[in-house]
């Protein structure tokens, strides 16, 4: 519910929340796929948006952000394709509540 919200109010064309492993935890409904989306989010670059290579075919051309999210000491992985900058303490908040 919250990544479907988050999505739609931030303009992204998928949202995908990943393990450390790259495992679909979560995602925003969306026309691309979430699993592929949330296997390369931990290998994606946090400072900078990309959209080439396997990203590139994953996103289909469209820029992904990733966020590195730590909740109760697991370690995730919030991945946007294309939108605006969600705040990582945003974030990281509502996932708190959402696994915990």
């Amino acid at each position: 519910m919250y990544l479907n919200a988050a999505a739609e109010r931030r303009d992204y064309r998928a949202l995908a929340l990943a393990d450390s492993d790259g495992s679909l935890v979560a995602h925003a409904s969306s026309r691309l796929d979430a699993r592929a989306i949330a296997a390369v989010a931990p290998y994606a670059q946090e400072s900078a948006p990309s959209n080439s290579g396997l990203v590139g075919l994953v996103t289909r051309g469209h820029d992904l952000r990733v966020w590195d999210v730590n909740v109760s000491g697991s370690q995730y992985y919030l991945a946007a394709v294309g939108g605006s900058e969600l705040p990582p303490s945003e974030a990281e908040r509502a996932l708190r509540r959402i696994l915990n």
